[in-house]
């Protein structure tokens, strides 16, 4: 098994160094903002719980929507 990249806390101080551009100076900070920066943002995003939608994928219903009720004979 290889070493982890990064440390937790350096992804997350990565992630916030990234994020900062994009706050401090918007669509122009985001041309700034470095590989390293964007993978560790990733990374924090996974970390926060959000599920990755691959390119081409359908959108996943969120796991806590509620099932839609069962129809019987009497409901038709």
């Amino acid at each position: 098994m290889t070493a982890p990249r990064w440390t937790y806390d350096q992804m997350m101080d990565l992630a916030a160094r990234g994020m900062g551009k994009v706050d401090l100076l918007g669509p122009r900070g985001a041309t700034l903002v470095s590989r390293d920066e964007i993978e560790a943002m990733a990374g924090a995003l996974a970390t926060l719980g959000l599920r990755a939608i691959h390119p081409g994928a359908a959108t996943p219903r969120p796991a806590d929507t509620p099932l839609q009720p069962l129809k019987g004979p009497a409901d038709v």
